[in-house]
């Protein structure tokens, strides 16, 4: 009998230690994903912008978090990471062909097939656990028995500010508009910051957008130099 509730213990002792990391684990996640303030209104950020050409194909790997649903309504839903790789292909003869890719980092791949898109001449493949190879230095596209091509990658995000540090700046720009909306309680406009470039030539400038979104018919935005935070153009 002794043996028996010595095991017992033994047994709550281990399942109370479980519950307690897994308690921890998930205390410290959602610490990392705490927002505060405007933070709680951003429904869309970039967070890596990576850009390559060479002679066959134009590509564009973006990650950051947005909507899983994305509804243009003002108000953020669920959220997720994402990993959107875009590949053009540079001439008329690549455009029916099959492609898979694979994504080099400095500690791992990943590897797909590339999906032609329903609108516009491009291929693009969403990529899951992306952080887990870390710096992404290349993608390598790849039409079975007609061609193998490698494409450099570099990333139009770093070096410049971080999207949080660009939402400060886009909060003090419109201090009076958000003002205005909030005095009877919270703002209902949703946030897109992203990393955008209005010309296909990769080596064209680069620059943050920012919307406050309430409607597809009402929004605020702000073009931002990436690097400054200088305010380029602003809408309200």
């Amino acid at each position: 009998m002794k043996k028996i509730l010595i095991v017992i213990i033994a047994l709550m002792l281990t399942l109370a230690c479980l519950f307690s990391l897994a308690a921890c684990k998930k205390k410290t996640e959602e610490n990392a994903e705490e927002r505060t303030g405007l933070e709680k209104n951003v429904s869309t950020f970039h967070d890596a912008v990576y850009v390559g050409a060479n002679d066959d194909f134009s590509l564009q790997l973006v990650t950051g978090e947005s909507e899983k649903l994305i509804v243009i309504d003002g108000k953020v839903g669920e959220l997720a990471r994402f990993a959107t790789l875009t590949v053009t292909p540079l001439t008329a003869s690549l455009f029916n062909n099959t492609y898979t890719y694979t994504v080099i980092g400095e500690a791992g791949e990943r590897s797909g097939d590339l999906v032609k898109d329903v609108i516009g001449a491009t291929f693009s493949a969403e990529l899951r656990d992306i952080a887990e190879i870390g710096k992404v230095t290349a993608v390598k596209v790849v039409a079975a028995d007609i061609l193998e091509s490698e494409i450099p990658l570099a990333n139009k995000l770093e070096g410049t500010l971080g999207w949080k540090d660009v939402l400060k700046i886009a909060e003090e720009e419109l201090k009076e508009s958000i003002q205005a909306e909030s005095d009877t309680g919270a703002l209902e406009r949703e946030i897109y910051i992203k990393l955008v470039n209005a010309l296909p030539d990769d080596e064209a400038p680069y620059y943050y957008y920012v919307s406050f979104i309430k409607s597809p018919a009402d929004y605020w935005a702000l073009l931002l130099d990436p690097v400054k935070g200088e305010v380029i153009s602003k809408k309200v």
